[in-house]
């Protein structure tokens, strides 16, 4: 049945549904598809920029996930946004065919999609739906088209190469890329060198707008938990976060971070008989403006594999993040290729247990240990503290 199923849906991903949509004025606009989570939006600023400067008369409509809407509409490098949602659109035929119409109200000149990790379901299907000159993409790779499918089967190796060549052939050209694995900053780079600009190199992402204060931390000293993450299997056991907690609460004051769900995790840590009195939750109290703000402000922050890691990088704050093994290299550790000596200084400080199947893609052959992945559950909170204890000597010898 999960077969049938799939062949239905690649079937139906197939059809060139946008050319029911034949109303469409000619126009030089340029659309930009950039529809990943929000941490991979982050490390895409770097690069966002260099559309701007090689299409200046060029009108730069942006489709961005209503995930860093907050984000989107201030980046001044594009003239026009589409909102994506992802959720609506994996549940919705009616919200897919509303997209594609927005999407297709002119015919774009030239329409790209800068994402490595393409996906046949997501990115793929809707330039396959655009009227336009030419569409550019990455040679790239379907590790996301893996986690769409894995839904219905494992059987990716027979998969992938056939959803691959078939959205191909829906581009006009395709970037090529370095073979080896890359940290997601070098592969926006040589996206950027192979089509636009053979001299840009990578460097910190920054965020191209004012950080405003905001009044949702009454502390002038405070450090920032983020306990949750995309999903519980690689989030840091509480108790760990809780052995943390005990070695700095006399020092500093906890600002719990993450979405509305999360706040069972406070309940979680301030059961550790800390009480309240220290400790602030902020579990789904904040939006994206505000969250950058508060890590903006703090002292240092201790994260999960989240888009508050890359914030952190983006705002210059000192952080420790603790990483899996899943996608190891493609966006943590950072890898740099223009970067100052005091830029260096507030690249994340990355805490693992090394293992050698490091490199997944998530497709863990493990079992769960207590709901976490095994290089997750094995990570010591010694090597936490130790790292916090590094940002502090440099923070008390600057």
């Amino acid at each position: 049945m999960k077969s049938i199923i799939l062949f239905f849906l690649i079937f139906v991903h197939r059809l060139p549904i946008g050319r029911i949509f034949r109303r469409k004025k000619m126009s030089s606009r340029i659309l930009i598809v950039k529809i990943d989570a929000i941490g991979d939006s982050i490390i895409w600023l770097n690069s966002a920029k260099e559309y701007k400067k090689h299409f200046p008369n060029h009108t730069l409509v942006l489709c961005y996930k209503k995930d860093w809407e907050d984000i989107a509409l201030k980046l001044r490098y594009f003239d026009e946004f589409i909102a994506f949602d992802q959720k609506r659109f994996f549940k919705s035929i009616a919200y897919r065919f509303s997209l594609l119409k927005q999407l297709n109200t002119y015919h774009y000149e030239i329409v790209i999609n800068p994402t490595f990790s393409r996906n046949f379901f997501l990115q793929d299907w809707i330039i396959n739906n655009i009227h336009a000159d030419t569409k550019i993409g990455s040679i790239g790779e379907y590790c996301n088209t893996n986690n769409t499918i894995a839904k219905l089967t494992h059987n990716f190796e027979k998969y992938n190469p056939k959803l691959k060549a078939i959205a191909d052939r829906w581009y006009t050209r395709l970037i090529t890329t370095s073979a080896e694995p890359k940290m997601e900053l070098i592969r926006n780079a040589e996206f950027i060198r192979e089509y636009l600009n053979p001299q840009f190199q990578a460097t910190i992402p920054k965020f191209p707008f004012p950080i405003e204060k905001n009044d949702k931390v009454p502390f002038e000293k405070y450090i920032i938990f983020v306990m949750g993450s995309s999903t519980e299997r690689k989030s840091w056991e509480t108790e760990n976060f809780a052995s943390v907690a005990a070695k700095l609460i006399d020092n500093y004051n906890i600002v719990v971070c993450g979405n509305k769900n999360e706040s069972v995790l406070y309940e979680k840590l301030i059961a550790y008989n800390f009480g309240d009195k220290h400790i602030l939750n902020l579990c789904g109290k904040t939006n994206l403006t505000e969250l950058i703000s508060i890590i903006n402000d703090a002292d240092f922050i201790i994260t999960n594999d989240t888009a508050a890691s890359h914030i952190c990088v983006a705002t210059q704050t000192s952080s420790i993040c603790i990483l899996g093994g899943g996608h190891f290299g493609r966006f943590h550790p950072y890898e740099i290729e223009k970067l100052t000596d005091n830029e260096k200084l507030f690249l994340p400080k990355i805490v693992y247990h090394k293992m050698n199947c490091f490199g997944c893609g998530w497709i863990c052959k493990y079992p769960l240990e207590n709901g976490k992945w095994k290089c997750i559950k094995n990570i010591d909170s010694k090597i936490v503290i130790d790292k916090i204890h590094e940002i502090i000597e440099y923070k008390n010898y600057k």
